[in-house]
């Protein structure tokens, strides 16, 4: 079963009137980052427009629309600085094919099972099923960090994880907690990076 996605530019902005893209390119062109990137086009912007209107570091922004440029609906443009370049419509309208059944799920990042029990968690504690007395901890961290660093990072939360949870080290007459951790990179650093330390 297939879909189409389409999105429509200004007029005049590209010699081409339609583009339709039905082979492996769809994949690349429909990563929701880069669909999002399309979708705010419009007749053409700058690298550095695009990074503040996503409020994402512009050599993301640009290492997406490179691979955009590689698969024809787009045309970047040199500029005097990487963030200076712009990027143009390659027609007027894009029609993508969208595959909706696949026969190569890809895995997913936090398996649909482990989501289902943390979202239902969280609804039960709202409706205070666990009672006055329960820990909770939820963090969504972010800062620029080493490779050193990633990997210190790592071992701790390791020697943390094998402190508590392999079977024997809980109390069995605790409450039954999960623990899912995912430290992955979430941005590039600038193009024109100052190296200063970014955390928030």
């Amino acid at each position: 079963m297939t879909a189409w996605c389409e999105l429509s530019f200004p007029t005049g902005v590209s010699k081409d009137a339609a583009l339709v893209i039905a082979d492996d390119r769809a994949n690349v062109i429909l990563d929701p980052l880069r669909w999002r990137m399309l979708e705010i086009l419009g007749a053409g912007k700058s690298v550095e427009e695009i990074s503040r209107i996503l409020d994402v570091t512009d050599a993301r922004v640009l290492y997406h629309l490179q691979m955009l440029a590689q698969t024809g609906v787009v045309v970047l443009e040199d500029g005097a600085r990487a963030g200076e370049r712009r990027c143009l419509p390659a027609a007027g309208m894009i029609r993508v094919r969208e595959h909706l059944e696949r026969d190569d799920p890809k895995e997913e990042a936090i398996p649909s099972e482990t989501a289902f029990q943390f979202n239902q968690a969280f609804r039960e504690s709202a409706e205070g099923m666990y009672g006055p007395r329960y820990q909770m901890s939820i963090n969504h961290n972010r800062a620029r960090l080493s490779e050193d660093q990633v990997a210190e990072f790592s071992r701790k939360l390791l020697a943390l994880i094998e402190a508590y949870f392999p079977p024997g080290k809980g109390d069995p007459r605790g409450k039954k907690y999960g623990f899912y951790g995912v430290l992955t990179p979430i941005d590039l650093h600038p193009i024109e990076d100052d190296g200063q330390q970014e955390s928030g």
